[in-house]
């Protein structure tokens, strides 16, 4: 009978990570695991006889007296050669780990442990492949598993061995059809990691475990099945619950009654109950409860047959919204509900073009593994939205592979159409109560949503994002670099070379020869096309532009009579680059219909090449359809338009960007969108700049004279549970003084944050000043106490707030995005820092032009849209800080403006009337802050 096997799960902690520097150990940790159980410990100190480093000590809690008459490694290395011989090695990391030990067991006289080595890293990347992050803290936190002290080897082995039971558990988990197919993949993992799985299929080999019954296999794949939506079934329409004593019978234990969500509801109901409903704005103040606050009567109105359409302001708000609300939803109404989310093509996995990919060995075995997170995934998701994964490498070209290209684009034929994720989210469309879309999406598919769910109910929630979502939705840029880049990469893959192409693939066929040939000739035409439409762009605007800074960049706004003009169908340019885009069409068509009417004859490599050639010259359409979204623009709308063509590196041409697109929605909504739908109900914690503010009317295109207001102000204790500091000698920025200004923020940040050890968001209005200040940190001891994360240096907004909500005592540098739309309750979020008033740069491009656009239409510039837009986001930002009755937090403003201009006192008026605000001395909003907290 074979005895199971013994797993020694190792973690280190060293004086350095550089054998080369005669770095040593002073710390391991071990815990033997074995049927799915922990056997055994062991854990010593180990003199490395050498300093440990001050931030060493301060990351691992051992110093130098820590280790003063441990033994040294010499002592136990025959222990823990002992212990580790005839196990398997586990890591959590494990390149790390095993060569490090190897190294001093070396040292020691013993040889090299000859035994198998395997990686918790890159195990939990493939079975657990929507994890937010693979750090062992925050996996065990995802797991349940307790981890008190990080970055100590006794307690990091224990938490890294039940990781890997865990691991093993799940494992067990996983259909045999996947695993051979994880195993086909040729996945190089670190050491012998990748034996594991091949270990699994071996021990199935005397049994054969029933699939689960929400799995189903198609053509050897694992699919999850389609979730149903619930269906209604009640014998007669159910009365909506106007009294509060009816709203407590259904909200019984699951919901606890808040008077203004209660008038929200009704608000809501009694409007569409009318015969002529009107258009109505609800500002919901943090802690209504808004998103119930219009579900609820909405679903009552909806029964049984109608749907509601909820447009929000992100991806994010929308997984929320799906997630949380459906759960409480169905846990106090009479009838079950079901929801669809609808986001844009690209964010789905192409079901078809994954499993082909699987047939191509790629040469990046990232992308290899890749692949197996996502059969993993498979067994997992029932909507194929990408959104679902944690990928940092969402980007990568392999992506353009296997994302969606919408319906149209599936072939009927294919043995995987109807598994498509698009093709279920159609299919649950029709049974759907709630269809949760964000505005985006909202602004391109208004009329196919509308007329496809029948004039459904529309709320906007975030509103006062509608506007400039979709101003950002029209706004384009053409990347001259980027399209030559495809075009290379297409002729790369048409033209004869040392790798297989698509001559060779259709060198038999005189017809796909001949198609061959004159896609060549169209792809040579089409490069030539474009350069000369770059350079004559160049020439137009840029040939007198001069820049001091080699690395600048350099936006220059471009006259848009003149550019429409220049995208003339008369202009010989363009028409070469509509003629050659269209030959291209015409003959990749005729080659890829050649193609499958013998769909038998060609080999798995073939078909990936045909496949890549499709994929990559999606991004030569997206190009042209940007060019003539332009030239519309200009033609419909040319006073309400903004260009300009960006270039960096010293006027480098080939570093050229063509952007642009409109200043102002001009009507849209009213034209574009309202009309599908019955009136809309506009929805927000944070809509208005003042109380007589006309702004928020014409961003919606909304008359105040048929709209209803209502204002519900905020449930929570501000005077109790939060403070405003407002800094009173804080610089004001200028030209002469930056240097000063960036000095005096970063002191200032170490000060605050090195005093306050409490999970930390600061606020910039540039990614430059985050840069800056995130070096001048780095410099500190704080990066050895502190998680420090910052945006456009440590990771995107999505991966940031991720680690940041996952995160204890965290400090989080962000910028313009971090400003709205983010939820941290309790103690994800207790300190917030604004280091200076978030108005626009009114040197920016899009600046400047909506302002002059304001001047011609006579109206002021900084009341019309500047104060506006900066008061509005000053609300927002202080409202990330207090999201539930039981927070406590500190918000500090590092800009005197806000108490001495007269505008700072219009925001002033904005914020919760019960908030303290107090100005102060820089050093004494320090101490204040600290007795804040301890005060409970």
């Amino acid at each position: 009978m074979q005895t199971s096997p013994i797993y020694a799960v190792v973690d280190l902690e060293t004086t350095g990570t550089n054998l080369k520097n005669g770095d040593r150990i002073i710390q391991i940790g071990c815990v033997l695991v074995s049927d799915g159980q922990i056997i055994n410990h062991f854990q010593t100190n180990i003199n490395p006889r050498m300093p440990i480093s001050t931030p060493i000590s301060q990351l691992t809690g051992i110093t130098n007296g820590s280790v003063k008459n441990a033994p040294l490694f010499d002592d136990v290395a025959a222990t823990i050669y002992s212990l580790l011989s005839d196990t398997i090695f586990v890591a959590h990391n494990v390149n790390f780990d095993f060569p490090f030990l190897n190294a001093e067991l070396e040292k020691a006289g013993f040889p090299e442990l000859n035994i198998p080595a395997i990686d918790t890293v890159t195990l939990s990347q493939i079975l657990f492949p929507t994890a937010q992050s693979f750090r062992l803290r925050d996996l065990t936190s995802r797991l349940n598993i307790n981890h008190d002290s990080p970055h100590s080897a006794d307690s990091d082995a224990e938490a890294t061995g039940k990781l890997l039971i865990k691991l093993m558990q799940a494992l067990s988990d996983v259909p045999t059809k996947t695993l051979e197919s994880i195993t086909h993949l040729g996945l190089e993992l670190p050491y012998e990691t990748m034996d594991i799985f091949q270990r699994a299929i071996d021990a199935r080999q005397n049994r054969n475990p029933k699939l689960a019954s929400n799995l189903y296999i198609k053509d050897g794949i694992v699919l999850k099945k389609e979730a149903p939506i619930p269906t209604v079934n009640l014998a007669k329409t159910p009365s909506y619950p106007n009294s509060k004593k009816a709203k407590l019978k259904i909200f019984g234990e699951q919901l606890r009654y808040r008077g203004s969500q209660a008038k929200m509801m009704n608000m809501i109901y009694n409007n569409y109950s009318h015969a002529v409903p009107q258009n109505l704005i609800i500002e919901a103040g943090t802690g209504v409860g808004k998103t119930l606050g219009y579900l609820v009567p909405m679903l009552y109105l909806t029964y049984p047959n109608q749907k509601v359409v909820v447009s929000t302001a992100t991806n994010v708000l929308q997984q929320q919204m799906a997630s949380n609300a459906m759960t409480e939803l169905n846990g106090i109404l009479p009838f079950k509900v079901g929801c669809v989310v609808l986001k844009g093509n690209e964010h789905y996995l192409d079901l078809a073009k994954f499993i082909h990919s699987l047939s191509v060995v790629e040469d990046a075995n990232q992308v290899q593994l890749i692949k197996a997170r996502l059969l993993i995934w498979l067994l997992q998701t029932t909507t194929g939205d990408l959104d679902e994964l944690q990928l940092t490498s969402y980007r990568a070209p392999y992506f353009n592979e296997i994302t969606h290209q919408g319906i149209a684009s599936l072939n009927p034929q294919n043995n995987f159409h109807d598994d498509d994720f698009l093709i279920r989210r159609q299919r649950q469309l029709v049974s759907a109560n709630i269809i949760i879309t964000n505005h985006a999406y909202l602004s391109q598919h208004a009329q196919e949503l509308g007329e496809q769910l029948e004039e459904p109910y529309l709320i906007i929630d975030e509103a006062q994002h509608l506007s400039e979502n979709i101003l950002r939705q029209s706004r384009r840029t053409l990347n001259f670099q980027s399209v030559m880049t495809v075009a290379h990469l297409l002729q790369g893959l048409v033209n004869e070379g040392n790798n297989r192409n698509l001559s060779e693939v259709f060198a038999q066929l005189p017809m796909g020869i001949y198609n061959v040939k004159l896609l060549r000739t169209d792809l040579s035409d089409l490069e030539t096309a474009i350069k000369q439409f770059e350079q004559a762009l160049y020439r137009q605007f840029m040939l007198n532009i001069s820049s001091a800074d080699a690395n600048q960049i350099i936006e220059q706004p471009i006259d848009n009579h003149t550019l429409l003009k220049m995208l003339s169908p008369k202009n010989s340019i363009l028409a070469s680059i509509e003629q050659a885009l269209g030959s291209i069409h015409l003959h990749f068509n005729a080659l890829h219909h050649l193609f499958e009417s013998q769909a038998n004859r060609w080999l798995a490599s073939d078909r990936y090449l045909v496949t890549q050639f499709q994929s990559q010259l999606v991004h030569l359409t997206q190009a042209d359809e940007t060019l003539n979204q332009f030239i519309e623009i200009l033609n419909k709308q040319l006073d309400a338009a903004v260009f300009w063509l960006t270039v960096q590196q010293s006027l480098e041409q080939s570093t050229m960007r063509l952007s642009g697109g409109l200043l102002t929605t001009n009507q849209f909504l009213m034209k574009q969108v309202y009309p599908y739908f019955k009136r809309p109900a506009f929805v927000g914690a944070t809509l208005f700049s003042s109380s007589r503010s006309q702004f928020l009317y014409h961003q919606l295109d909304l008359d105040q004279q048929t709209t209803k207001v209502k204002k519900l102000p905020s449930p929570f204790n501000y005077a109790k549970q939060s403070r405003l500091f407002v800094a009173g000698d804080a610089p004001i920025i200028s030209a002469h003084n930056y240097q000063e200004y960036i000095h005096y923020l970063s002191d200032t940040i170490y000060q605050i944050t090195k005093n306050n050890p409490r999970q930390t968001m600061i606020l910039f209005n540039s990614l430059l000043t985050i840069e800056q200040i995130y070096s001048q940190l780095r410099s500190t001891d704080l990066f050895t106490k502190r998680d420090i994360l910052a945006q456009g240096i440590t990771g995107n907004k999505e991966k940031l707030l991720k680690q940041f909500a996952a995160g204890q005592q965290s400090i989080l540098l962000g910028a313009a995005s971090f400003w709205e739309g983010i939820d941290l309750p309790k103690s994800q979020l207790e300190l917030l820092i604004i280091t200076r008033l978030p108005f626009d740069s009114p040197a920016a491009v899009l600046t400047k032009a909506e302002n002059n656009w304001l001047q011609q239409n006579h109206k002021n510039p900084f009341y019309n849209s500047a104060l506006p837009k900066a008061t509005l986001r000053v609300r927002q930002g202080l409202g990330r800080l207090i999201r539930t009755e039981d927070d406590r937090g500190v918000a500090i403003i590092l800009d005197k403006r806000i108490v001495e201009r007269k505008y700072g006192q219009t925001m002033l008026k904005t914020l919760p009337a019960d908030l303290p605000v107090k100005t102060l001395p820089t050093t004494e909003i320090i101490e204040e802050t600290k007795s804040f907290f301890f005060k409970k």
